[in-house]
């Protein structure tokens, strides 16, 4: 079992938390391998449970993965919190991994073969906010096989942390460009296996909205990446990302996607400043 302390200082390369567990899985003398960051749980009956699915597993499976639940600080007390998650990428890996990364983005509730993460070389020691999906996502492109040891509950707690890394990486511009292109890179696969390169319509409306739930931070931060994405919804049969609003919907369509998102944000501004004045005034309302 591996325990890796985050770091939140980013250079060319990102010597915290991946390159921890590069160090770690390399230096262990196991076959399988447990990541777990210091402050979140693995529930007692986890080991036992994905052990045994592992006794049945194939020698291409590189990964066993089961159910895992938010803890959260309520009233003072850190709890299980939310839906327990219980993801299923057997089947059409990547495809699933793509569609339902909120859900299956953690190393945390996995076991991994060593000799597999040997093979993709471990996690990419490069800034990037879903650094745990884009190893899954590579171990699937190789060709290594996913398996569910199913739970009733949770096998897994993931901790989340006021001012955590991911809300630091979520004000990173090259961090957030690298986690789209880890869907980029999946949809590429995807496109190549089909003598077309078309893409199922389920996988087509998830990436897009991947693409457009990230577009805004780049408008005016990189507009040359903006410009990117804008090109890669298009390919995607969506000039509008299809988790928009239908006000922001006929904004687009009537202003263009980048002029729509500035009035958007302009708007949100204002009622924030109203909300503040409202709050200032009666104080007795703000909390």
């Amino acid at each position: 079992m591996l325990r890796s302390k985050v770091s939140s200082s980013f250079g060319k390369k990102n010597t915290g938390v991946t390159a921890n567990r590069n160090a770690g899985y390399r230096a262990a003398s196991g076959d399988w391998i447990q990541f777990l960051d210091h402050d979140d749980v693995l529930m007692p009956h986890k080991l036992q449970l994905q052990a045994e699915c592992i006794l049945k597993a194939a020698d291409d499976v590189g990964l066993v993965y089961s159910s895992w639940q938010s803890l959260e600080l309520i009233d003072d007390q850190w709890q299980p919190s939310g839906p327990v998650n219980a993801p299923y990428v057997d089947d059409d890996t990547v495809a699933q991994i793509l569609m339902d990364s909120a859900r299956f983005g953690y190393v945390g509730p996995t076991l991994m073969r060593k000799s597999a993460l040997l093979a993709v070389n471990g996690f990419e020691e490069i800034p990037n906010l879903g650094e745990d999906t884009n190893l899954m996502l590579r171990l699937a492109l190789a060709g290594w096989k996913f398996r569910a040891a199913r739970s009733e509950g949770p096998t897994f707690l993931y901790r989340q942390t006021p001012g955590s890394l991911w809300k630091f990486y979520a004000k990173n511009l090259p961090a957030l460009w690298n986690l789209l292109l880890t869907f980029r890179t999946g949809e590429q696969f995807l496109r190549e296996q089909q003598a077309d390169g078309s893409l199922r319509d389920d996988v087509r409306r998830a990436l897009a909205a991947q693409y457009g739930r990230r577009a805004p931070f780049f408008l005016d931060r990189d507009p040359e990446k903006f410009r990117t994405i804008e090109t890669w919804l298009h390919a995607l049969g969506y000039p509008v990302p299809p988790d928009l609003g239908r006000g922001m919907s006929v904004a687009v369509q009537l202003l263009g996607y980048g002029n729509a998102l500035r009035l958007r944000a302009k708007y949100r501004c204002v009622v924030d400043k109203v909300k503040a004045r409202a709050g200032t005034r009666n104080p007795s309302t703000a909390g």
